[in-house]
Formats: structure tokens, C-alpha cells, sequence
């Protein structure tokens, strides 16, 4: 064929090196599941508007990514959903599919306790236990779901970065009682070294809201970086057009422990200095 009658086609050597799209049409089921009607409306919806390439792995990320989730979310913790994928129809830019879902549910599962530990056991935990569970999406008793302990990653990781543990890191480990169909987890903290305000410099013609900053922003303080950005959020009708969080300037010293900030809504300094 050539090259005349490839473009007419709306063939091009740009789109035949794009990889297909895959649209997921129709979810089916080769027998009876326990997953909530509620939760088999999400999965189809999330199917349909996922971003699937047609790759040789394609089914098998589908497979992990949404199909053992799915599951996981509403407490089979060790489903293993396997899928077969029929084409309905193809074009040059997009495959069109029916999946069918064969799953191996296992258990449900539901929330045991939950208790923090650091990850250096001669270091204490920097909150009492009581405060940190109450960051937790889930409570004991509630089915367990793996989205949800994603979620309660991310609330630990917020509250430890917002005072100072910039990087904190959280792992989660489970201990599976079959007999009581409970996950107990036990979060393990690496908290690292705490920091706070070193040098604070900020520059601007507007003098009030130089004066907010460094009143907000004082050398000493617990170092919260989101904080510092929202700041710049907050205030945007007061900045320059184009002043954006990311204009915020930090140095890390890990020795002592302690970031130094600066930030310029005018000409920017020499950073150097």
C-alpha cells in the first residue's frame, strides 16, 4: 500500500507506531461472586475510563491493578481473579473488548487491631498511638480494604510531614487470622530525623504580607512544607501573576536537622549567596 493511500486511510508512520486503545466494553462473570452491586458498577466505570494500551501484559495489569483491587477493597484479601478478553471490534486507533472474570474470592476479612511501632526498635514513636489511630480510614471491625489502608498511609505520611518528619515513611504488616476472618496490621513507622525552620528570607514590595510571612514562618518553628506552600495559595491575589508554590526555595541541612526557606514575590536574589 502506498503512501497516498495510507493517509487517506488515516494511516501515518506517527499513528502506526502509537500503540492501540483498549476500551473495555463489557464485564461479565463465569459464576456467582460476592462483590457488592455497588462495587461491580465502580470496577465497570473505572474499566471503561482507564487509560489501557494494547500491550502483550495489557490483561494481566487489568488482572493486579483493578481486578484483584476490586476484591481487596471489599475484604477478599487473597481473591486471584483471573480474566479471558473477547475483541467485539477494531479499528486502526482503538480494540474494543468483553472481559470475562473468573475469581477465586477466599475469605472476607475484616479489621483486627492496629498498632504503631518504629522500624528502629530503640526509638519510641513520636505520637501516642490513641492520636494516630484516629488518622486511620479504618476501625476495627470494618471490612477490610486495601484502598482504604492506602488512604490512611497517606493521612500518616500528612500529619508526620506537617510536623517536621519530612521523610517519614510507613509500611504496613499484616497478620491474617483465618479462624476469625481478621487482618490485624501492624504499622511500621520509619520517622527519621524531625526538622524545623533554620534561616527564613522573604522579599516583596508588599510589606504587610512580608510581615504575615515571617510572623507565620519564624527560624525554630516545626518545618511544614505544605503549610508554606498553601501560604502561597492562600495569597495569590496579593502575588505577582505567575507566582506559583513551586517559587519556594528550601535548603536541607540534615546535620542540624533544620531547612532553610526563602521566597520572593519580586525580583529573585541571588540564591547563591
Amino acid at each position: 500500500m502506498n503512501e497516498e493511500v495510507d493517509r487517506k486511510m488515516g494511516i501515518t508512520p506517527e499513528t502506526e507506531q502509537r500503540p492501540l486503545r483498549i476500551v473495555v466494553d463489557e464485564l461479565k462473570f463465569d459464576a456467582p461472586i460476592h462483590l457488592s452491586d455497588s462495587a461491580r458498577e465502580q470496577l465497570l466505570f473505572r474499566l471503561k475510563h482507564d487509560e489501557i494500551h494494547d500491550s502483550p501484559q495489557w490483561l494481566d495489569e487489568v488482572q493486579e491493578a483493578r481486578l484483584r483491587a476490586a476484591w481487596q477493597d471489599e475484604g477478599f484479601f487473597k481473591a486471584e481473579p483471573t480474566a479471558t478478553a473477547e475483541i467485539l471490534s477494531a479499528d486502526s486507533t482503538v480494540k474494543r473488548v468483553s472481559i470475562t472474570v473468573h475469581v477465586n474470592e477466599g475469605l472476607q476479612y475484616r479489621l483486627g487491631s492496629i498498632q504503631f511501632r518504629a522500624s528502629d526498635a530503640d526509638e519510641p514513636v513520636a505520637f501516642p498511638p490513641e492520636q494516630l489511630r484516629k488518622l486511620m480510614t479504618l476501625k476495627e471491625g470494618d471490612l477490610f480494604s486495601a484502598e482504604k489502608i492506602r488512604e490512611s498511609l497517606d493521612a500518616l505520611r500528612n500529619f508526620y510531614s506537617a510536623n517536621g518528619y519530612i521523610d517519614f515513611v510507613a509500611s504496613p504488616l499484616t497478620e491474617i487470622d483465618d479462624g476469625a476472618r481478621r487482618i490485624s496490621l501492624i504499622m511500621e513507622l520509619e520517622q527519621e530525623k524531625q526538622f524545623r525552620l533554620g534561616k527564613v528570607e522573604v522579599f516583596g514590595q508588599n510589606p504587610t504580607l512580608v510581615t504575615l510571612f515571617e510572623s507565620k514562618f519564624k527560624p525554630g518553628d516545626i518545618f511544614d512544607e505544605r503549610s508554606a506552600r498553601d501560604f502561597i495559595k492562600e495569597h495569590k491575589a496579593e502575588l505577582p501573576p505567575n507566582t506559583l508554590p513551586e517559587d519556594l526555595w528550601l535548603r536541607r541541612n540534615v546535620r542540624t536537622g533544620t531547612v532553610d526557606l526563602r521566597f520572593s514575590f519580586d525580583a529573585c536574589p541571588n540564591l547563591d549567596d
